[in-house]
């Protein structure tokens, strides 16, 4: 052994350190940290009541309140059953994959602690059946032997997956019971301990899942992938509520069942809990093929999320079609045709119904020849799949060392790659780039008008990130952007000079609020002022307000160097021939301002603009330019009597032209000596110790979480979060906060240190 780390480990080890400190600082202990003396509450529920599998439906209405809590408290006990399955499963799981990794790696220490956590789980939950006395409600036998073959065989981004839809739908499900007060109290604080905890595993699965995904399955790998996770989601919330819970309450079992199934608040139920990581799944591809259905059969997906894509409209939604597909597809994997073919054959059928593993003809199983036994075993193929001889992807491992560079994931709200489709030259130091957006996430990258989105590139070594404004039409919804070289912008020049169609680049979804909605019943008159490349947001605005206003009219009035410098000018002219009686459009140059009608000579000033302030019938200014011409004209229109509310700014982005004023402030503004930073983004939840005067937005990045963040002086405002305890210094600088959002807490955290020993932040505002 060298004692040097591989490259390749760097990611995962960054990630499991900071798991394993944020396991050290906040970790539980069942026996210690729950009263399990206290009395138990009988008249309280153990799930909110609008949860349960019943509420809404007409038992419902015929049961008593007092049947009615107790058959929570029996789901409940059914939930928490599954619970300690699922993490049996996976303790064997991360034991497996770990088995001959090098132990003194902070991989093989996560994963070591991760198993506590979930020992400790375990415990708590056979505790809490323990002191309620409530039966430990077992799922069938058929999931018991779906379980067993998931955790032998599970292979690649399918082994995170079917940990992920287990965790994250009971997560979804404990948040809301720890949050509601006429839950009973030992269940919420099961609730809240197995909630702050699972937090870690399930940042951990996602970032496995996104990493491998990502490197590439070749089709019948994907295939694969794909149909396990359908059958593994679908077995995870069918082996939830055990139908004995129904029995026990003295209901009619297949009463209650029939109930059940068409029970449109426990359809909700489902599909509310597994939002979050149906979502995720179908992003990273996990969620297709022809077994595809069976997500939408347990009500995972809902009919609105096959209208939006998430599932193929094509696919056959009906369980025993999807389950029939998924059998066909299993039982091409060596040594699985039998046993799953077997135990697939028992859906539907009821408990005990299925093959029993000791009635199978072993000789078609490969046991009757030994040597074809060895050679269809699953780790043996995973080493045949290592050494290049099955064409399906890597069976066995899923933490195996990886023959690629580890990268860090992409999150349904962070960075994704878009290919470049197209450059179109402007001016001799300007472009306008149109970006391909696939048709998965073309909701993800719908946009306003005005709004702008943020270009990541690593360029010398260094991650660059820069916001540019997107100029085409909200009715046309084509990524596309302009871009002008600014002297010593290394971004700007990049992109000018080196970017080529076909290239592929990461791009942060839209965002922005540098517009008002649009109405075709609108009689409005906009006036739009650009400076140079701020003609970008204003061209999407006015277009866009001319194609989905008819009765509204707009005023552009844009400066520039000379007329060669002036961005999209045969576009601007092409709108004027359009809507010769609805848009004017002057140009104002301080070079060659005598071009003719529509040109002026100089600069923007009250003189140019006091005819439309006057007149009174402008609703709306749009500026976007240089701050010291947009800071001109807004202090010319308020001598001019335009009222405050009416005009609507978006600053220039100077980072990488010069030292950016507002970050340099900023280094100046002095914080606590020491601090604590907590903050909550996209559903997970860090800690972290706050450097002498460091940034938030600094010490949040730190963490490794994709905090949003472009520009560092307090105009794109992507960065800003709510405060929701603790003190922070006044923002040196806020170009993008409205007085009622600062008011209600928010801050931009690049402009912000911490003013007290503990600052609670929540970037999901």
């Amino acid at each position: 052994m060298t004692g040097v780390m591989d490259e390749r480990f760097e990611a995962s080890e960054k990630i499991s350190s900071r798991l394993i400190k944020s396991s050290l600082k906040q970790s539980y202990d069942p026996w210690t940290d729950i009263d399990w003396d206290q009395p138990i509450s009988t008249d309280k529920p153990f799930l909110p009541l609008h949860r349960s599998t019943l509420y809404g439906t007409e038992m419902w209405e015929s049961m008593s309140q007092e049947q009615r809590i107790l058959l929570t408290r029996h789901e409940a006990g059914s939930i928490a059953s599954s619970g300690i399955w699922f993490e049996m499963i996976l303790m064997q799981m991360i034991l497996r994959t770990i088995y001959d990794m090098d132990p003194r790696t902070a991989h093989v220490h996560w994963a070591l602690t991760e198993i506590a956590d979930e020992c400790h789980h375990s415990i708590m939950f056979g505790k809490a059946l323990e002191k309620t006395g409530m039966p430990p409600h077992r799922h069938s036998k058929m999931f018991n032997e779906l379980g067993r073959i998931f955790k032998t065989i599970a292979w690649g981004p399918m082994a995170y997956a079917g940990i992920l839809v287990a965790e994250e739908i009971l997560d979804e499900a404990q948040r809301e019971g720890m949050i509601d007060e006429s839950v009973e109290p030992l269940v919420r604080r099961v609730n809240q301990i197995h909630v702050t905890e699972e937090a870690r595993h399930m940042r951990f699965a996602r970032e496995e899942i996104a990493d491998m995904v990502r490197a590439g399955l070749d089709p019948a790998d994907k295939l694969a992938q794909q149909t396990i996770c359908a059958v593994v989601g679908f077995a995870i919330v069918e082996s939830l509520i055990s139908p004995g819970v129904y029995p026990a309450v003295g209901l009619d079992q297949k009463e209650a069942l029939r109930q059940v199934r068409n029970n449109p608040h426990m359809h909700q139920a489902r599909a509310d809990w597994g939002k979050g990581v149906v979502e995720f799944l179908a992003e990273n591809d996990l969620i297709g093929g022809p077994a595809a259905g069976l997500w939408r059969a347990c009500h995972l997906i809902t009919d609105a999320d096959v209208e939006r894509g998430i599932l193929g409209k094509g696919v056959d939604l009906g369980t025993s079609a999807a389950m029939h597909a998924a059998q066909s597809v299993l039982t091409q994997i060596p040594g699985l045709n039998r046993l799953v073919s077997g135990t697939l054959a028992g859906i539907g059928k009821g408990p005990g119904k299925q093959p029993k593993p000791a009635d199978f003809d072993t000789h078609h199983m490969g046991f009757g020849n030994p040597i074809r036994a060895i050679a269809d075993f699953t780790p043996v193929q995973a080493i045949r799949k290592a050494t290049g001889f099955l064409p399906w992807g890597l069976l066995g491992d899923p933490l195996a060392p990886a023959k690629r560079p580890r990268k860090k994931p992409q999150t349904s709200k962070s960075v994704h790659r878009l290919a470049v489709i197209d450059i179109e030259p402007l001016t001799e130091d300007s472009v306008a780039v149109t970006f391909g957006v696939p048709e998965e996430v073309a909701e993800l990258y719908r946009y306003k008008q005005g709004q702008h989105v943020t270009i990541e590139a690593l360029l010398n070594d260094e991650k660059v990130r820069r916001n540019y404004s997107i100029c085409s039409s909200v009715g046309k919804q084509e990524l596309r952007i302009g871009v002008k070289k600014v002297p010593g912008g290394v971004f700007s020049s990049y992109v000018v000079d080196e970017l080529q169609v076909g290239d592929a680049v990461d791009v942060v979804p839209p965002a922005g609020r540098f517009f008002t909605e649009l109405s075709a019943d609108n009689f409005i008159h906009y006036c739009g002022i650009a400076g140079g490349s701020g003609i970008t947001p204003i061209l999407s605005i006015m277009t866009s307000v001319l194609e989905e206003e008819p009765n509204s009219r707009f005023t552009l009035v844009y400066a520039n160097r000379d007329p060669e410098s002036i961005m999209f000018f045969g576009e601007i002219t092409d709108y004027q021939f359009r809507y010769p009686d609805r848009l004017k459009v002057i140009h104002v140059l301080e070079q060659g301002g005598d071009s003719g009608p529509g040109f002026a000579v100089g600069r923007i000033d009250a003189e140019k603009l006091s005819d439309l302030a006057t007149k009174g019938d402008v609703g709306n200014w749009f500026m976007c330019g240089p701050g010291p011409m947009t800071e001109g004209i807004q202090a010319a229109l308020a001598d001019l009597g335009v009222e405050k509310q009416k005009v609507h700014i978006e600053l220039f982005n100077t980072i990488g032209v010069k030292p950016a004023p507002a970050a340099a402030a900023a280094a100046e503004v002095v914080g606590v000596g020491t601090a604590t930073l907590k903050f909550s983004f996209e559903g997970s939840e860090e800690t972290i110790a706050v450097e002498e005067n460091e940034l938030l937005l600094d010490a949040a990045l730190r963490t490794g979480q994709d905090i949003p963040w472009s520009c560092r002086e307090a105009v794109c405002g992507m960065c800003r979060a709510k405060k929701v305890s603790g003190e922070t210094t006044p923002m040196v600088e806020n170009h993008s906060l409205t007085d009622d959002e600062v008011s209600d807490g928010i801050i931009l955290t690049c402009q912000s240190k911490c003013a007290s020993s503990e600052v609670e932040l929540d970037f999901d505002v």
